[in-house]
Order: structure tokens, then C-alpha cells, then sequence
């Protein structure tokens, strides 16, 4: 009987290692090197997730860079505000982001500027004064024998002819021990997240199958050895346990009820705790997040809090730009400078705010 009890343990948060692995000339992100489409992942399958970082972005790009034109920066017809939205997204992803640094013939202006999908720039080693010389770009890190990756100069304003001439503009913002590569921002969460598209998926799978089985089942047919229970054990829960096989129905064929298996119901959870949980879900989120109103990403607050107050949803907004949104910003506006005054533009980067009318919005609820 002891082969068929098994202990759930809660894990703590499991952060990425990032580290360098023999025989390439890459740091590896996270063990398997594909930490960002991790984050990516969660991104996709997570609602409220998702909603939070697509209102931090659109609070961060506001309606665009102030006073630089919109005169294209690469041969894709891009401008500025395509750029820096680009940027915005990935350094709120994955807490950084990378352009492709193009420099003209003479070196000594960018004649063009690309961004780059964070997901698929990888650093290369530091060297003896702990600064990364080159990164290395792959389209599919899945798979780098078809997509082989190709090494670029990181960012230089000295070094920019011959082979130094399209480099790798690397930002993210310092964070204790992450000497490589960045943690976003709501590192803190990622349990909850996950948790938040496991459970989305527990219902979709419940609601499709019909059925919820917590069951106990007792085989009659005598004591069965210890690779038997263990056979038996995996094919029952490969059959029924996780939230994608929620709702099966177990079948089984016995000689005569004697033999027959005897199946106890076990009561599911009720309604309340699921409702509870995903409340939990949601606050943890848009904690780590720091987004300190559901009303400030389009969710009605039901319990305490801001109410229908437009006034008091206003000083949120308030409050949530001057602690989340300015601070992000200031990150990528000095980093981008850095960028335009080698493109030819000696520009403070400034973003127009968004317009919000706050007693429209809560009307509109």
C-alpha cells in the first residue's frame, strides 16, 4: 500500500540558472535555454496576466514619442514610435530589450535601427572585466543545428566599421545577482500564473467531459505485487490526474460483482473555493505586477477597495504613474537616447501621455 501513497509537495519559485555549458559559446537562459518562451508561455495562457501587461504598455508608449518625427529608421519603413513600442513590450516581458545597431559605411553615424525579438538574443560570455563582448541571434533556439545562430559586437560608439558595423544594443535594468541576463519584474508571481492557466484549463476540461471523478477505487481481486500496484497506479493517473484530464470517465469489466471494483466518491471541492482561489490568483498577480486597483486594468472591484469613486479611481491612475509607469519609462528613455544621439538625434525622449476622461470610464462599465 505504501507504493500507492504519494506525498503533493508545494515547490518554492523556481528561478531560471543561468550558466555556461561546454562546448557553446553562449550563457545558457535558464537550464534548457529557453526561459523566454516560458515567459512567453505564460503570457498566452494567462488572462489576467496577459491584461496586466497589456495595460502597463499602453500606459508606458501613451500616445508616442514626443517631438522626434516620424521619418523611417530601418528599410522595414519603421519609425520611432514602432520601435519604442517594440522595446516597451519586450522590456516589460522580460524586464530588457535588444536592437540591431547598423552603422553607416564611415562609422561614424547609425544609418539604421531594428529591433530585436528579446526572446532570441542569447549573451556570450563576460570577459576578464565582466562585460559581454558579443551576443548571439538564433530564430529558433530549439533547434540551433537548422537555425544556427550568428554572433554580433555588443554596442560600441569606438568600434563600428568592418566587422563591428551591425552590433547588439543589450539593455535591462540592474537587478541583485542577475549579472547576465534580467527577471521580469513580476518574477514573484510566476507560481500564480501558472496557476491561473492550470485552473482556466481544469474548468474548460470539467465542463467538457461532463463528468468530475474524485474517486476511490478498492480492486477486490486480492493483494498484487509491487510492480503491479505501481503499473496500475501510473495508468490511473496518467488516465485522470492534472487539470487536462478532468472529467474522464472510468470504465472497467470484472467476472461477477464479487469481483467487481468498489468506486467511492469523493466530494469535490465546492463553488466557494474556486472562487476564493482565483481571487487569490488575481490579487497576487497584480500585486507583483504593482498594480494596486483591478478597476486600473478594466476589472470590476467587488470587494473593497476603489468602488465607482471616478475620483478615487483617478488618484490610482495617478498613483500608478508616478510609482510603475514614470520609473519604467525614465529605464527606456535614457537607454534609448543613448541610440538617437548616435542616429543623429540629440533628443530627450519624452512620451506624450494618454487622455483618460475617468468618469466616461466608469460610466462605461
Amino acid at each position: 500500500m505504501n507504493d500507492l501513497m504519494k506525498i503533493i509537495q508545494l515547490q518554492a519559485l523556481d528561478l531560471p540558472e543561468f550558466r555556461e555549458v561546454r562546448g557553446k559559446e553562449w550563457i545558457s537562459y535558464g537550464g534548457d535555454n529557453m526561459y523566454p518562451q516560458k515567459l512567453i508561455e505564460l503570457q498566452h495562457t494567462s488572462a489576467i496576466h496577459n491584461t496586466a501587461i497589456r495595460s502597463k504598455l499602453d500606459a508606458v508608449i501613451g500616445e508616442g514619442v514626443e517631438g522626434v518625427g516620424l521619418d523611417y529608421v530601418n528599410a522595414n519603413n519603421e519609425n520611432i514610435n514602432d520601435i519604442y513600442k517594440k522595446i516597451a513590450f519586450d522590456f516589460l516581458m522580460f524586464g530588457g530589450y535588444a536592437l540591431n545597431i547598423i552603422w553607416n559605411r564611415a562609422g561614424d553615424r547609425i544609418a539604421e535601427i531594428y529591433h530585436l525579438d528579446f526572446s532570441k538574443v542569447r549573451s556570450g560570455k563576460m570577459n576578464e572585466e565582466d562585460k559581454v563582448e558579443e551576443y548571439y541571434y538564433s530564430s529558433n533556439w530549439n533547434n540551433t543545428r537548422k537555425y544556427k545562430p550568428n554572433s554580433y559586437p555588443s554596442f560600441s560608439t569606438t568600434k563600428t566599421k568592418g566587422d563591428y558595423a551591425s552590433q547588439i544594443f543589450y539593455f535591462y535594468e540592474y537587478s541583485p545577482g542577475c549579472d547576465i541576463y534580467p527577471l521580469p519584474d513580476y518574477i514573484g508571481a510566476i507560481n500564480d500564473i501558472e496557476l491561473d492557466a492550470r485552473v482556466s484549463r481544469f474548468h474548460n476540461a470539467n465542463i467538457s467531459n461532463g463528468m468530475s471523478p474524485g474517486l476511490m477505487i478498492n480492486f477486490p481481486n486480492g493483494e498484487a505485487t509491487p510492480e503491479e500496484r505501481r503499473r496500475l497506479y501510473n495508468d490511473l493517473n496518467a488516465s485522470f490526474a492534472g487539470e487536462e484530464n478532468a472529467g474522464r470517465v472510468f470504465l472497467t469489466f470484472s467476472e461477477g460483482s464479487e469481483l467487481a471494483p468498489s468506486v467511492q466518491t469523493i466530494d469535490s471541492a465546492n463553488d466557494d473555493y474556486y472562487v476564493v482561489l482565483e481571487t487569490r490568483i488575481s490579487s497576487r498577480i497584480l500585486t507583483a505586477h504593482r498594480i494596486t486597483s483591478p478597476l486600473l486594468v478594466g476589472i470590476r472591484d467587488t470587494g473593497t477597495g476603489l468602488g465607482n469613486n471616478a475620483n478615487e479611481l483617478e488618484v490610482a491612475y495617478t498613483h500608478f504613474m508616478s510609482t510603475v509607469i514614470e520609473p519604467i519609462q525614465e529605464d527606456l528613455n535614457k537607454s534609448f537616447e543613448r541610440v538617437l544621439r548616435s542616429f543623429g538625434l540629440n533628443v530627450r525622449v519624452k512620451v506624450i501621455p494618454s487622455t483618460l476622461d475617468f468618469n466616461t470610464n466608469i460610466e462605461g462599465k
